[in-house]
């Protein structure tokens, strides 16, 4: 199912593609890289991130939780990953909660795909109703994911110790309401975004 969402013109036009086991390169490419894993502890080796990237197929078939690959669309093109973005389960100071998480390739950050691609799923999670409040973790010293949140409407609520598969690190504790108007402070016109 695809469904066309609408996107700040700033951004880059993306499309969420469910992942599957041909992604794994992009898994390992992403979470081995020093500069892309060092606001979370550090890269994993080649076989933690294979490990990883089971694990998230494995729940996302069972529609444990939703991940994605962020891919550039143009002319009715969809390219190759870029990066990706997710909402799953999880828990924060004992209490279940829904969390999203997002990683962009070194090379292709800072063009706006993961604003696009945070525009995207929290537009389809206003369409579909599935995980309430979603809340983010960015590293505190992450300026760019922090202010992403920011730029999307989620509320700083706090800090603190975040559990990265067992490593520990000071993170920022963003809420985005469930309902909340997917916005970026500008007008809405051009470009456009959308989850498969």
């Amino acid at each position: 199912m695809s469904a066309r969402r609408r996107v700040p013109s700033e951004l880059p036009a993306v499309a969420l593609v469910p992942g599957t086991p041909e992604d794994e390169w992009l898994t390992v490419a992403l979470e081995t890289d020093p500069d892309v894993m060092s606001e979370l502890g550090g890269p994993w080796t080649v076989d933690e991130a294979r490990a990883t990237h089971h694990r998230r197929i494995a729940g996302s078939r069972d529609n444990a939780f939703w991940s994605f690959t962020v891919r550039p669309t143009a002319d009715g093109q969809v390219g190759e990953p870029v990066g990706t973005i997710g909402v799953w389960d999880s828990e924060w100071e004992g209490e279940p909660i829904s969390e999203t998480g997002w990683m962009t390739l070194s090379g292709h950050q800072g063009k706006g795909y993961a604003s696009a691609a945070l525009a995207a799923i929290l537009e389809r999670e206003r369409a579909e109703r599935r995980w309430g409040d979603i809340h983010a973790f960015p590293g505190a010293s992450n300026a760019p994911s922090n202010a992403l949140c920011r730029k999307f409407g989620f509320e700083l609520v706090g800090g603190g110790d975040a559990d990265y598969a067992g490593r520990h690190f000071p993170v920022n504790h963003w809420v985005w309401r469930a309902g909340t108007p997917v916005t970026t402070g500008v007008e809405r016109s051009g470009g456009s975004a959308s989850a498969r």
